[in-house]
């Protein structure tokens, strides 16, 4: 069952400015981030929603230059679509001093009941950044401030290569993400390796809020549906998630095996769902 949010019509947090700190400059490049949901681009002209359409096509083009073009063009779509129900969609839009769109990411957020308690849940769909503003450190900042900033008790987010999934699962080092654990993850006891993944007594719960926020992510198309929980391992490994055969293996990081995806048995067809649930204090 879904539990209305009362949050559906405005935005989580307000507009905000950052200054990435640039190589050899006193100063730095200030970005400027607009806070906004799908349904108030929807309301915008229609020569705004064709501008940021343009806009949006080219970031993704350039971001992610080997991703098929029919998936580039379902990512730009997510920026105009309503959600269904009470949950909805936020997006924030990052230009730079030329207001030149420079970044956006897109994200989901909801209430979700689950035996008789209300989990305020956030699925993170998509971080597109330029090369040149990635290298500055714009994901990361992106990803903790917008944990920082919603305290959503559970965040989930599929990774699809090893360069993503760590720089997600490194976050809780970050002043200010400590107060959250994160599946999965690799501990050292005893000079060993350790995976840890979602408690076994956590499973339902975890499962239940995936398929609560999933549908819209995917468009509510019901074969990806069935076929996404289908394949949702207790892991939060996603077999077979893709077809497109990668030109290099997504599973290694700087060339070497990712010892966090071989301990999850990836391959290139598989996504991992990483989550993110706050630490309550007792």
């Amino acid at each position: 069952m879904r539990k209305e949010s009362t949050e559906a019509s405005s935005n989580c947090f307000e507009n905000f400015e950052i200054a990435l700190p640039v190589h050899g400059k006193e100063k730095g490049e200030k970005i400027n981030a607009e806070v906004v949901t799908t349904e108030q681009i929807l309301d915008w002209s229609d020569s705004a929603q064709k501008r940021l359409k343009t806009e949006l096509e080219l970031l993704i083009s350039v971001a992610f230059p080997k991703m098929p073009e029919k998936d580039q063009n379902e990512f730009v779509e997510k920026f105009f679509r309503r959600l269904r129900g009470d949950f909805y969609r936020q997006a924030i839009l990052f230009r730079n001093e030329n207001s030149e769109l420079i970044a956006a990411t897109v994200f989901d957020c909801g209430n979700v009941e689950y035996e008789g308690r209300i989990t305020k849940t956030t699925y993170f769909i998509l971080r597109a950044i330029l090369k040149e503003y990635q290298e500055l450190g714009l994901g990361k900042f992106i990803s903790s401030h917008i944990l920082t900033q919603l305290q959503p008790d559970i965040l989930m987010v599929t990774c699809y290569q090893s360069l993503s999934l760590h720089s997600w699962v490194g976050l809780p080092k970050k002043v200010g993400v400590s107060s959250f654990e994160v599946y999965p993850r690799l501990e050292q006891t005893n000079g060993k390796d350790v995976l840890i993944t979602v408690p076994f007594k956590d499973i339902d719960f975890v499962m239940h809020i995936f398929k609560q926020m999933f549908p819209g992510v995917i468009n509510y198309d019901q074969e990806r549906i069935d076929k996404a929980i289908r394949n949702l391992t207790v892991l939060m490994t996603r077999k077979n998630d893709h077809e497109e055969v990668y030109d290099f293996n997504p599973w290694e990081k700087h060339g070497r095996k990712d010892k966090l995806a071989e301990a999850l048995g990836l391959t290139y067809k598989d996504g991992v769902v990483v989550m993110f649930k706050k630490i309550i204090e007792r």
